[in-house]
């Protein structure tokens, strides 16, 4: 299987350069109606491309294991060589579609041909077009540079990846939970800066394209705001006292900028809920941080940090110290509460013959 990967992969490089209109057979073929399929979808008309040219795309990658190295550089190549802002839009909206149509597998295959610079979703040209007219290509770009680093969880919710460089070694598992959780906090809090970033509501821009792509990432927008949302909440409820002084500062850098964030991200949501296309979407109820809620968390580190100092002292007075089996150590303080799983596992019949032997 591996080997048919890399025929199809070198295959399809090879049509990238120079092949793609010379007559073949059935392999040749497929890469073919992948390059029509995408033509279909970037044409230059302000015209909303029907989703059917999207599942015919992935339907031929599925069967061409390999030809997404194709796909990713002949979306790219159009990309950088038109100078249309539509076109430009359409262009970034087919990879936008493809990311979200694709099975966890063409997902993740597609961020890593990003990671190699086989996709490209910021063109180099950009940078020369600064007028109100390509605006929202700016925006919508710097948007997918960092929805690319995210991916559907098992839940369905969109989560950040976390690069294999990153890959840390703690002191303590309060520590690993603090990192984890400031990092998922930090991703979330740029990715809805690019969300807003992403559109100035008063643009011109209001095509069915343009309305297309502020339908998509707005809606995006609300399933990664409910994450942070809940993260903060927990965050401030049980800030995790036992965690050392350079991760206790994470925390704070994350309540400090959604000090700032969230009025943002109301009076943002606000503004879309008067446009056509915002004013029927079911919009998150923001939660404001404040200030106190800083002071607050802050009090409680430094009450832990108290009582931290107490308890080594009336220790020194014992003449055999009690210690607490690392077994019973409880991450989550506070009341623990259930969830019962929704998903289905299929068991084999002979599994289950095996289980009861």
């Amino acid at each position: 299987m591996k080997v048919k990967s890399k025929i199809w992969s070198a295959l399809g490089s090879f049509m990238d350069h120079s092949m793609i209109n010379k007559p073949s057979g059935a392999d040749r073929a497929i890469l073919t109606d992948i390059e029509t399929a995408i033509e279909r979808c970037i044409d230059l008309h302000d015209t909303v491309f029907d989703e059917r040219y999207v599942h015919e795309i992935l339907f031929l990658v599925s069967n061409a294991p390999g030809s997404i190295t194709f796909l990713s550089r002949r979306i790219s190549t159009h990309l950088d060589s038109t100078r249309e802002p539509v076109r430009a839009l359409k262009t970034l909206l087919l990879i936008h579609r493809l990311l979200r149509g694709g099975d966890r597998y063409f997902e993740q295959d597609l961020r890593n041909l990003w990671s190699s610079q086989d996709l490209k979703v910021d063109p180099s040209w950009l940078m020369d077009y600064n007028d109100e007219a390509y605006a929202l290509v700016h925006g919508y770009s710097s948007y997918l540079e960092e929805r690319m680093a995210w991916a559907f969880g098992q839940s369905g919710n969109l989560e950040p990846v976390r690069p294999p460089f990153m890959e840390l070694t703690f002191r303590s598992y309060n520590d690993e939970m603090v990192e984890l959780l400031c990092f998922r906090l930090s991703k979330c809090q740029t990715l809805l800066d690019r969300v807003m970033d992403c559109f100035l509501v008063n643009s011109s821009s209001d095509g069915p394209v343009a309305r297309s792509v502020f339908g998509l990432v707005l809606r995006e927008s609300f399933r990664v705001y409910e994450g942070y949302a809940e993260g903060l909440e927990y965050l401030m409820r049980s800030p995790f006292n036992k965690a050392s002084k350079p991760f206790r500062s994470l925390v704070h850098e994350i309540l400090k900028k959604s000090c700032l964030q969230t009025p943002q991200i109301q009076d943002f949501y606000q503004k879309c809920k008067k446009t056509n296309v915002g004013k029927a979407l079911d919009y998150p109820f923001v939660k404001i941080v404040t200030p106190s809620h800083i002071t607050s968390v802050e009090n409680m580190f430094t009450s832990k940090d108290q009582s931290q100092i107490l308890e080594e002292d009336e220790r020194t007075t014992e003449e055999i110290p009690i210690r607490e089996s690392k077994n019973s150590f409880n991450l989550f303080p506070g009341k623990l509460e259930a969830t019962i799983s929704t998903v289905w596992v299929e068991f084999d019949e002979e599994n289950l013959e095996a289980t009861s032997l």
